[in-house]
């Protein structure tokens, strides 16, 4: 079915998560596009459609509106794959249907499903997802009378998808782990838990970093004897090229998981895994440079810098994290400017749970707050809200609060001023 220069391109950027063998792949699909191949032309396209279609990490500039015209190109010159693919990413548009040199969609997808069935490992993939995401009722339309229900479709479905993907497997085409395992999981698997796991290990060893990075999250979780076996794979996932897997590494060494703790190389790996925009890592940088963890030494502005980038980035019920240490830094003007209104309008998300924040950073918020309501800063004042807060980060053990609390005098009618 493809060409030899499209078939070595597949193997250099389908079989493969080296960016130098990848770049050689994309060099071949231009030359096998120029010379007119169709099945190149999708394959150009698929590059350009994003993680969902190659390796987010291979370099390729994501461009639906280049994509989406290179696979209907594709369609059009009478690439099987190009019909499938435009398909699954919704360019099969009747305008395209009807110029396109297949009688009908069916026979695009026979032929991509004769070459998965003689072992060819792209198509055996695309049979897979075909049948997993459904796009096989539109292929085959008489099928899709005998299901009636989604249930029904999957329990029809899945058990075909797993054995397409498991030869895909075996041919090295490593993608589509994400829908196996879903099949695993599912109600409609014929899958065995051995199986799964062969597999599983087979496409982490095999350089995919993603899964690489969730089956040492797996044996981490499954296992208990399995932790240095788990840091292990966390550690080749980064060197697959999965910078964000750095911070389970960096996890690993601050808890001494599966590795001698080392709070050094801890700080290492959460820098590396917070510059890829791992959110949770990004804090992690900012707190290291807040409390001066390690050899790390308190640089405020540091941790600013990366607590609030954490803030910014994390999902909303997250970001009381980063939030509780930029209250200090913005109430006390440390690494930013001294601001009283965003140091409350951070003080404000967590006030409502104080028991989630950690030990000594509990003494501090609880102080903050003291002083935001007693001296009225960022807030109306509120000096017996603020006498309660201070009261709180005393049992804490706060100096700070003790010498804020000194600031004022109760009255005999038990009102509070300041003195």
């Amino acid at each position: 079915m493809f060409s030899e220069k499209t078939s070595k391109a597949i193997d250099l950027i389908w079989k493969s998560f080296d960016r130098e063998k990848i770049r050689a792949g994309y060099q071949l699909i231009n030359e096998a596009v120029n010379e007119g191949d169709a099945d190149a032309i999708c394959l150009l396209g698929r590059c350009h459609l994003g993680s969902d279609y190659v390796w987010e990490e291979a370099g390729f500039e994501e461009d639906p509106e280049k994509a989406a015209k290179l696979i209907k190109e594709s369609v059009l010159k009478g690439s099987a794959i190009g019909v499938l693919t435009a398909m699954r990413c919704g360019e099969l548009t009747p305008g395209v249907k009807r110029k396109m040199p297949f009688a009908s969609e069916r026979d695009a997808f026979a032929e991509v499903l004769c070459e998965a069935q003689h072992g060819n490992g792209f198509c055996l993939f695309m049979i897979g997802n075909a049948l997993f995401w459904g796009d096989y009722l539109i292929f085959e339309p008489e099928a899709a009378k005998q299901f009636k229900s989604v249930e029904e479709y999957n329990a029809f479905a899945y058990p075909l998808a797993a054995n397409y993907f498991e030869h895909a497997f075996d041919d090295g085409i490593l993608y589509g782990f994400g829908n196996f395992r879903t099949i695993y999981e599912s109600d409609h698997s014929n899958i065995s838990e051995h199986a799964y796991e062969a597999y599983f290990k087979h496409v982490a060893d095999g350089g995919n970093p993603l899964v690489c990075n969730d089956y040492g999250k797996y044996l981490q979780d499954e296992y208990e004897d399995c932790e240095e076996e788990a840091f292990s794979y966390y550690k080749k996932a980064v060197e697959f090229g999965d910078l964000k897997s750095a911070y389970n590494v960096a996890v690993s060494y601050a808890t001494g998981m599966g590795v001698e703790e080392d709070l050094d190389k801890a700080f290492e790996y959460y820098t590396i895994a917070a510059e890829a925009g791992w959110v949770s890592a990004q804090f992690q940088l900012g707190n290291f440079y807040f409390t001066g963890r390690g050899n790390v030494a308190r640089d405020y502005a540091k941790a600013f810098k990366w607590l609030n980038e954490a803030y910014l980035n994390a999902d909303e019920d997250e970001r009381w994290r980063p939030a509780a240490e930029l209250a200090i830094l913005y109430q006390d003007g440390l690494g930013t400017i001294q601001d009283d209104e965003m140091a409350f309008a951070h003080l404000a998300e967590i006030e409502d749970i104080l028991d989630e924040i950690w030990e000594p950073l509990d003494a501090m918020v609880l102080n903050a707050l003291g002083v935001a309501y007693a001296f009225g800063r960022g807030t109306e004042p509120d000096i017996k809200k603020g006498i309660e807060y201070f009261d709180r980060a005393i049992e804490y053990g706060s100096e700070e609060a003790v010498a804020h609390k000194a600031k004022f005098k109760k009255s005999i009618f038990g009102s509070w001023s300041e003195r």
